[in-house]
């Protein structure tokens, strides 16, 4: 069984108020791993985050499961919650948020995983990141389907959502389609779009690379957005899980498509 060592850190960013929430809740085989980044203003982003992430961890922790049910029925508790904040919250009527979901199983050595949003998950194995989730935004499906071809980071529209926690019909792709077998080495990152927006992947695996511990890895994470009080930077925040060991699957870069040798 592989033990999993966590560490997270949220930031403003130059915002006036964090409207991030992370949060965990685990046993000795077990892990339900929360990010959401909240929208709408004043403080309405902050209570739909903070709101579902609780919900979440609340319903894990009653009964805990790790499969492809439960990682399903944890969008469900989210919408549910942020329905039932909104009527709570009626000063805050367009509250909303996204959220990314993983949920890992050690004793069978299998993770599962969820979004709604652009808050992101991924997997770091063999030295190179992979993004696990699917971007609900409308320069994303553009992307996908070969209307656009620019730069995604560093667009204008880059944060325009066509899904979220809130919305009324939840697309396609919002929960993965099979488990990950996990390898000790692995390490996960779940992070709001002020993170991957400001820190690319390259400058994450070269992070990775250098860390000896997830806590060394988060602090760098973090001083590597570049102008983090900027007024157009957002709240920024990481929540990350190494799963066994730090060892060669962690760090060494392999040739693509050699990841599974």
């Amino acid at each position: 069984m592989m033990r999993l060592s966590v560490a997270r850190q949220s930031e403003r960013g130059g915002r006036e108020r964090n409207e991030d929430a992370i949060g965990f809740c685990a046993n000795e085989t077990l892990g339900c791993f929360v990010l959401a980044d909240g929208t709408g203003g004043y403080e309405g982003g902050a209570v739909a985050s903070e709101t579902v992430v609780q919900q979440v961890l609340k319903r894990f922790s009653a009964a805990p499961q790790v499969d492809l049910a439960a990682i399903g029925a944890s969008i469900d508790v989210a919408r549910e919650a942020l329905h039932e904040a909104r009527g709570a919250h009626p000063q805050f009527p367009g509250m909303d948020t996204t959220i990314a979901v993983l949920m890992l199983d050690t004793e069978r050595a299998l993770a599962y995983w969820s979004s709604l949003g652009d808050s992101r998950i991924y997997l770091f194995r063999s030295g190179r990141a992979h993004i696990l989730t699917t971007d609900h935004s409308v320069l994303q499906s553009m992307i996908d389907a070969g209307i656009f071809t620019g730069e995604l980071r560093g667009n204008r529209k880059r944060n325009l959502l066509y899904a979220a926690v809130g919305s009324e019909d939840v697309p396609e792709r919002v929960v993965c389609d099979e488990p990950l077998a996990l390898r000790s080495g692995d390490t996960f990152l779940l992070c709001s779009d002020g993170l991957w927006e400001s820190v690319d992947e390259t400058i994450m695996e070269i992070l990775l690379r250098h860390a000896e511990t997830p806590e060394q890895w988060v602090d760098e994470l973090m001083r590597a957005v570049p102008d983090p009080e900027a007024p157009g930077q957002d709240n920024y925040s990481v929540l990350s899980i190494w799963v066994g060991e730090r060892e060669e699957v962690t760090t060494r870069i392999l040739p693509l498509g050699q990841e599974n040798g």
